[in-house]
């Protein structure tokens, strides 16, 4: 029988790779830095959104520029719909103040209107909307020791509705009450994870969990949220852990897009605007990095990890500055982490 010399080096070639598959993974058993290389060759950008259906690298752009507008199109949509319960609670806050004020002038007559006219709105409420409005109206006055079992209570209910009114409280929340504030963080991101289909915050979790295998696990990860991603574009929370998988895989700009996209869909989002400040670090694009970093503690100034970021970043750009260095491209100097 003729032997084809290619084709058995194809098949000896097949069964080396067979044999070098661990646990599944087919990655050849040739040491750390041929499976560095192997990976490399792969194509880190070209195949960030490789699966089954998505873009490869010459479509990458084009795939971003469309998710983008899909974005902004959610997010529009979501300004448009109203939140009746906080609406309510910042109405009723007003009406408080104007009551209180009514009292003061001794215009009882107008302090009576006031009452009723917020106890008419107070009935308009459906069931589901009282009830948040009543936790969100405890929330007001974050600095109690109550605070933890409000948010545990906010978490049991997992209306998303509440979110405006613990991202006030984190903001107002004082250092003498930590557990508070660690109880508000906590709320916030379990409501972040709420995307409205019970089959897609499933599905999030299984992302999650494939993230936290790295490096294996990161390649699963990412095509689980891109597929959350694709079906529900308003889900911010979709976006940012996708940009946190591709941060673990190195591929930066693209977790920076996804960063924004987040963003776009909530601004308050700490989480995504430190994860865009260690891209940018990653990147050497201190000053981006050091403007991120400002702007995810304006909204939660209790990350500490960030602050030290922080910290040093500006050190090093002072210093930088004061020897009238280039301030686009500072040295790349070590950040103390």
């Amino acid at each position: 029988m003729r032997t084809d010399a290619a084709a058995v080096a194809r098949a000896r070639a097949s069964a080396e790779l067979g044999a070098g598959r661990g646990a599944g993974r087919g990655i050849p058993r040739w040491g750390r830095r041929g499976r560095e290389d192997w990976r490399r060759r792969r194509g880190r950008r070209g195949r960030a959104m490789a699966r089954p259906g998505a873009p490869t690298a010459p479509t990458v752009v084009e795939y971003g520029r469309v998710m983008r507008e899909r974005v902004r199109e959610a997010a529009r949509r979501r300004g448009r719909e109203p939140n009746a319960v906080d609406e309510y609670v910042l109405n009723e806050a007003l009406a408080e103040r104007k009551i209180e004020e009514a009292v003061k002038m001794e215009d009882f007559e107008l302090a009576k209107i006031l009452v009723e006219e917020r106890r008419r709105k107070e009935r308009e409420l459906t069931p589901s909307a009282a009830l948040a409005a009543a936790l969100a109206r405890r929330l007001r006055e974050p600095n109690s020791e109550e605070t933890e079992l409000i948010c545990a209570d906010v978490v049991q209910l997992g209306d998303r509705r509440l979110t405006p009114a613990l991202s006030r409280a984190l903001c107002v929340v004082t250092d003498e009450y930590e557990g508070a504030a660690q109880a508000i963080e906590h709320a916030l991101w379990m409501l972040w994870q709420k995307s409205g289909n019970s089959y897609y915050d499933a599905r999030l979790l299984d992302g999650i969990r494939a993230m936290s295998i790295v490096p294996d696990g990161l390649p699963m990860a990412r095509d689980i949220f891109t597929e959350i991603m694709e079906a529900k574009p308003e889900f911010a929370e979709a976006h940012n852990k996708r940009a946190t998988t591709l941060y673990l895989m190195q591929l930066y700009d693209l977790s920076i897009e996804d960063c924004d996209n987040a963003l776009t869909l909530n601004p308050q989002h700490f989480g995504a605007l430190s994860g865009k400040g260690l891209c940018y670090l990653a990147l050497h694009r201190y000053k981006d990095a050091l403007e991120s970093f400002d702007a995810a503690l304006r909204i939660n100034p209790r990350m500490e990890h960030v602050r030290r970021y922080r910290e040093s970043l500006k050190t090093m750009i002072d210093r930088c500055e004061t020897k009238q260095l280039p301030n686009s491209e500072t040295p790349h100097e070590d950040v103390d982490e």
